[in-house]
Order: structure tokens, then C-alpha cells, then sequence
């Protein structure tokens, strides 16, 4: 997720780690019949508006699923940042997923397309001043086209080749534990302040995909994006210069001059198991050329960043059952020259269970460093940004989630001209 500036929009808000191998150990096989899938998954559409006279059901028999969310939170600065006040953030969110062997009879096929309307106001840029971003939805106010691409999958779901737009941070360095959190820096496979740009939160970018099972959860990834997928969003590494290219996700040129993204990822993930986990490795490289961050006139021909996850439940209630305490950690490594902060590492727990069976309660830590060699207005040296949070996400309907959350962000921006500042606030989502 890049900074970026808010247009005030009125809204009404509505209401480490443990490692795999000890625990397939400990835990037995993964499950082949579906027994122990998430209920999420369950086809009864626990969304507010329910079927729809049975509208939705037989849509989805014939391939159609239809989806859509809206998220609202009102996050307050009590103590500290640049200033005290409360900002309110909202984010619609719809998706049309599309079984093409159902539909049009494409076997092993499937196409999605999605769009976003994030609105409110900015509190990073307001109110803290941090750089890691502490809400993820916030995003420039306009209405967005992310996702638009076509799967398809090959040797029975062990090759999958994704063509269109699509978010490298859907699938590169997923972490499910992390997911709970609000704050930005636990929810991208890069630093949460980078010069690199990339296709995350909110914008998709056009690419292609290649990702192979050759053994079951073991797996690799590889992709292509376009270098900078919207100029509107992103500046030009090479003199920060932001393009005027409207901010809808419509900005499919792929111009020689911005370069390429390329990624990659190899891990090993147990999913719908007794003790499910993941172990990831990536990297991201970006061919265009960065300035260097200190601001002393030179040039690098590319970018880098590697990253690497341990995410793994530790404990269950039961044998298969989604009750228990998972960990997580995460690391990013960057270049000195080319990226605002060079290293990233985060950690944490989360509890799913405590008051019933869906509700989930998590403790996180990250510290963000800066690269050295840059300075913030009065001439102090950048060092550091730690943000430690405490959430709790409660399901008070099958289709609306409350989640009340603390955040303590150490030097934001890693600057000692803003105090520590102390976030609190809650955010509640819907589903349709």
C-alpha cells in the first residue's frame, strides 16, 4: 500500500512461530473429503441479504457467485502524532467469481472481476504522520477496478496460469494469521514504505502468473507485472515525479520506460489440517531505475526486496477445528540505496475462540527501519518506526463482524519530531 492523499468524502459509518515439521508431527493428515473445510465456506450465503429468493443459489449452480462487502471504521489519534482527532474510513467492496466449466462449459477455467470505492479521510496523513500506514483500507477516494483475469488450471490443479489485472499482495506473502490486523505493515509481502511500485491495496495491475504444486502444499509461484500500473498512484522511482493518469484502474499501458515487476515465491502450506500452517519465500525485482534515497543525484538500474513467513497454528481445541492459537513471523529485506526502509519484522498471536467460536483476539509487533542517510525536515536522521497492536474482531451476526483496536506507533514516520502516538478505534464489516 503506497501513501496517498484523501478527498474528504461524507459517509455514515455503520454501526514466533512454530515451524511445519514439528507440528505435522504432532498433528494427523490433512483432510481429503472436505470434512474439516472453514463454515465460511458453507453454500448458505450467511450474508445480509441472504439468497435472494433462491436468485443466488441458482446463479451460483450455474457458475455465478456474486459478492460484496462495506467496511467502516472510526479510528481516533488520542496522544501524540502530529495532531489529536478522529477520521472516519470507508470501503465497498464487490466481486463477480465466475466457474467458466459451469457457465460456458471452459474446463478447469475462472474468471473474476472486482472493484473497490475506498472514502473518508487519511488519520496517517492528517493525524500520525506514520509511514507503515496503520489502517489498510485507507486509499484515495475514487471507485476502482482491481481484479479482471482468467485462471487456468492444468495436470488436475498441480499448474495454474492467472492472465489479466490482478494484486501481487493476494498471493505473494500471505500471511493468515497476520489478516486479523488493521495496521498496513502486517498485510504486504514488501516494506510498507518503498519507492517500488507495486500492484497492492487498491490498485490491480496487469500480469501473468504461474504457480505449480508438484507434491501436495508444496508449491512455487512466479509472476509478471506491469512496471508502474498506475501512474496516478505511483511516482516515477527515477525522479518522483506522480503521473496523471486518473486513479480508476483503467491505466493499462505498458510503457518500456516504467520497467517490469517480476516475482517469485516457494513454501509449503497445510491447509484444512490438524495444525495448519505455512512456510514462504519470495522475492520481488523491479527493472526501472530509483533514485537513491539519500537524494545525492545517483541512479540504480533496478530494485529488490525478499521476504520470508513462518505462519503456523501451535494450538488446537479439537482435533481439525478452527479453534486455537496461531503465531506468525515475517521478514523483509530491501537495498539500502533504492528503498526507504531497508528491513521489516513482524510477529504475533492470535486466539480464535475466547468468547465463541469464531471470534478472534491477536497481539502483533513490527519494526520498520529506515534506510540510513535520510532525514526528515528539521535535518534529524530517520531510524525507526515500531507499531505494536491489540485487536479483537467479534461476529455479532453471521454477516457483521465489530472490531474494536488499539495501536501504539513508536517514532512515526521514524522522525523524533512526532510523539508516540497512541490509535484507537473500531471498524465494522458487512457482508451483503
Amino acid at each position: 500500500m503506497m501513501i496517498t492523499s484523501h478527498s474528504k468524502a461524507a459517509a455514515a459509518a455503520l454501526s514466533a512461530a512454530a515451524l511445519l515439521t514439528g507440528a505435522a508431527i504432532a498433528g494427523d493428515s490433512c483432510c481429503k473429503d472436505g470434512s474439516c473445510a472453514k463454515k465460511d465456506e458453507a453454500p448458505n450465503f450467511p450474508g445480509l441479504t441472504g439468497d435472494w429468493g433462491g436468485v443466488r443459489s441458482t446463479l451460483k449452480e450455474h457458475g455465478y457467485e456474486i459478492n460484496a462487502s462495506y467496511t467502516a471504521e472510526l479510528f481516533g489519534n488520542v496522544k501524540g502524532g502530529m495532531r489529536r482527532s478522529a477520521v472516519f474510513d470507508g470501503l465497498l467492496k464487490m466481486s463477480l467469481d465466475v466457474n467458466l466449466e459451469k457457465a460456458v462449459g471452459w474446463s478447469d477455467a475462472t474468471f473474476r472481476i472486482s472493484g473497490l470505492y475506498p472514502h473518508g479521510t487519511s488519520g496517517t496523513l492528517r493525524n500520525v504522520g506514520d509511514k507503515s500506514i496503520f489502517s489498510n483500507i485507507d486509499a484515495f477516494d475514487t471507485y476502482r477496478l482491481v481484479d479482471f483475469w482468467v485462471e487456468q488450471k492444468f495436470a488436475e490443479g498441480k499448474l495454474a496460469l492467472k492472465v489479466g489485472q490482478m494484486r501481487v499482495d493476494d498471493e505473494f506473502g500471505v500471511t493468515d494469521s497476520a489478516a486479523l490486523f488493521i495496521n498496513s505493515t502486517f498485510g504486504v509481502p514488501n516494506p510498507p514504505y518503498t519507492a517500488m511500485p507495486i500492484a497492492d491495496y487498491p490498485v490491480g495491475g496487469l500480469g501473468i502468473r504461474l504457480r505449480v504444486e508438484p507434491l501436495e502444499g508444496l508449491y512455487g509461484m512466479a509472476g509478471i507485472y506491469d512496471g508502474n500500473p498506475s501512474s496516478g498512484d505511483f511516482a516515477d522511482p527515477s525522479n518522483g515525479q506522480i503521473g496523471g493518469a486518473a486513479r480508476h484502474g483503467t491505466d493499462w499501458a505498458l510503457r518500456k520506460s516504467e520497467g517490469t515487476l517480476y516475482t517469485g515465491e516457494v513454501g509449503y502450506q497445510r491447509s484444512n489440517c490438524a495444525y495448519p500452517g505455512a512456510v514462504r519465500a519470495g522475492f520481488l525485482r523491479h527493472t526501472d531505475d530509483f533514485a537513491d534515497v539519500s537524494g545525492n543525484g545517483n541512479q540504480h538500474s533496478s530494485s529488490t526486496s525478499s521476504y520470508f513467513v513462518i505462519d503456523q497454528m501451535v494450538w488446537q481445541k479439537a482435533p481439525k477445528s478452527t479453534e486455537g492459537l496461531s503465531t506468525f513471523l515475517r521478514g523483509t529485506m530491501a537495498p539500502k540505496g533504492s528503498s526507504p526502509m531497508d528491513n521489516t519484522i513482524q510477529a504475533g498471536v492470535v486466539y480464535t475462540g475466547l468468547a465463541t467460536s469464531d471470534d478472534k483476539v491477536g497481539l502483533a509487533y513490527a519494526r520498520n527501519k529506515f534506510s540510513p542517510h535520510q532525514s526528515d525536515s528539521a535535518g534529524n536522521s530517520l531510524n525507526r518506526e515500531a507499531i505494536t497492536e491489540l485487536s479483537y474482531q467479534i461476529p455479532v451476526q453471521p454477516y457483521l463482524r465489530v472490531q474494536p483496536d488499539l495501536q501504539y506507533i513508536s517514532h512515526p514516520g521514524g522522525s523524533s519530531l512526532n510523539n508516540n502516538a497512541w490509535v484507537i478505534g473500531v471498524r465494522a464489516i458487512l457482508d451483503f
